[in-house]
């Protein structure tokens, strides 16, 4: 039997991978459009709900004219407030689409914003802040401020330390939210005892997921296999809520089974 000429070879294996490059490319666009994910978390703190939009990792990626996609999305939930939980601008790409977003969400809602990583890389962020500021959101930087009955910790350039004084000056008989960029560090954020529920970002849901089997591949800070891509995370003194982010351009790799996300959370009552 005479073996397959070169030639033939070649064939196979560019029609394999043009196969391959198809169904990545399917995958790929499947993963595209935005979704709104919604969470409940139920606390005795409280006597009224609060319902909290978290933006995060947006890099000012593009959602239409005028950020419209993602501004009409917000809108349909109808938050209290809106929390931007790090880079929302970028260090490395056009900021305009950041400025129209913030320009127009801090006219509708109570913002609170902290910086990520991306916005320090810059070496921007005061002019950042200052700007965004500007257009109404309330930049947290090692602050408390309470909003609709819950208090909103904001970390800050000084990570540790504005951690620090967030949980010192927090009252454990409120319902405390800590805006933090890094879910990584949540042993940390733990150990004040004082956070009730944390919002975080910066781990792009890992990229790459297969639901049911693997929640992401790669993130930040993580590495391959991260425990902390995106979701939700009980503990037994809080919960941790990662958003997978609203950047979809930038990345090289594409994101896949991974859409970028809008979340809300409800915080209820607990009629228990």
């Amino acid at each position: 039997m005479e073996n397959n000429p070169p030639n033939k070879n070649k064939r196979i294996v560019l029609k394999a991978a043009a196969v391959l490059a198809g169904v990545f490319l399917i995958l790929s666009a499947a993963s595209f459009p935005m979704k709104t994910v919604y969470y409940t978390v139920y606390t005795n703190k409280l006597s009224e709900g609060v319902r909290i939009a978290q933006v995060s990792d947006l890099h000012s990626c593009y959602y239409g004219k005028n950020m419209k996609s993602l501004i009409e999305a917000i809108d349909e939930t109808s938050p209290d407030v809106v929390v931007l939980t790090g880079d929302i601008y970028d260090d490395s790409v056009n900021n305009d689409n950041t400025r129209a977003f913030l320009k127009q969400i801090g006219r509708k809602y109570p913002c609170y914003y902290v910086t990520g990583n991306h916005e320090q890389w810059s070496g921007s962020w005061d002019s950042f802040a200052r700007e965004a500021e500007s257009f109404g959101i309330h930049v947290l930087d090692g602050e408390n401020s309470d909003a609709f009955g819950i208090t909103l910790c904001g970390s800050g350039v000084n990570y540790s330390a504005s951690i620090e004084k967030c949980a010192e000056e927090a009252d454990s008989g409120n319902f405390n939210v800590l805006l933090a960029h890094y879910p990584e560090q949540i042993e940390y954020y733990r150990s004040f005892g004082k956070f009730d529920l944390i919002l975080s970002g910066h781990a792009h849901g890992g990229q790459w997921r297969i639901p049911g089997i693997l929640n992401g591949l790669y993130a930040p800070n993580q590495g391959l296999f991260p425990e902390y891509a995106g979701g939700r995370y009980d503990f037994e003194d809080s919960v941790m809520i990662v958003s997978r982010g609203l950047s979809r351009t930038k990345e090289i790799i594409p994101r896949i089974f991974n859409n970028p996300e809008l979340v809300i959370i409800d915080i209820v009552p607990d009629a228990g």
